[in-house]
């Protein structure tokens, strides 16, 4: 019943001595320990748009974060409650390591480059499917063992004909490491369900700074062969 008067906040009583504070005491439920990642990481989207073509300035300026993140079940909460790249258009997501903006003018990314797999006629659902194994992947920091010291994150885009999805390193020099990763990164995609054939998929990487394509993992997957282009 309502007396009229306010009752006064209480402080929280603090732990007795002796008390362990992640122990459940009498009236109060026992909060689950979080599995803490070894790296913060954000979403990032960007809608293709008027301001695609307006330059490198308004580019960067379309870009916005829109969640970050640093234990698994926050991750698995965000995955849960946004639409799946599969839902959007003309957009791009990319999920990198908290402070590491997805452009090619980053400090991070500067000497860097991306491995990149072209996505053509793939269903929805696949698409999705294999931008969840590339994200379990990069938190759960499968590219260690080949280097993944390296990696600063992924972008899956969407377009009208051809989609594409790739992994950005902070390195485009050392060849070995490089190498390794892109053919980490393929059995990664191959990984995912129904998507076996990937691994004989043509990967290229494009160095950031030489503005070309300097290495291809051929559809043979038989080592490397140094080559010459531009951006796709």
């Amino acid at each position: 019943m309502a007396t009229g008067v306010e009752e006064e906040a209480k402080e929280p009583e603090a732990p007795e001595a002796g008390q362990d504070p992640q122990v459940a005491q009498p009236g109060q439920p026992l909060e689950p320990p979080k599995h803490v990642l070894q790296h913060k990481w954000c979403l990032w989207l960007h809608q293709q748009g008027e301001k695609a073509h307006q330059g490198t300035q308004a580019w960067n300026e379309s870009q916005r974060t829109v969640h970050s993140f640093n234990t698994a079940e926050d991750y698995w909460c965000m995955y849960h409650h946004s639409y799946p790249p599969s839902r959007m258009e003309h957009v791009d997501f990319s999920l990198f390591k908290d402070g590491i903006t997805p452009a090619w003018e980053d400090p991070a990314l500067k000497n860097g480059g991306r491995w990149v797999m072209k996505l053509d006629k793939v269903r929805a659902q696949t698409l999705d499917d294999l931008w969840l194994s590339v994200s379990l992947a990069l938190i759960g920091e499968a590219f260690l063992p080949h280097g993944g010291e390296v990696v600063c994150g992924a972008v899956v885009s969407l377009r009208n004909r051809v989609s594409k999805i790739a992994l950005w390193l902070s390195t485009a020099k050392d060849e070995k490491k490089v190498m390794a990763l892109g053919r980490y990164y393929r059995q990664v995609l191959a990984g995912t369900p129904g998507c076996q054939d990937y691994i004989n998929r043509e990967l290229t990487f494009e160095d950031f700074k030489k503005g070309g394509m300097t290495f291809v993992l051929n559809k043979s997957n038989s080592g490397n062969e140094q080559t010459a282009g531009v951006f796709q």
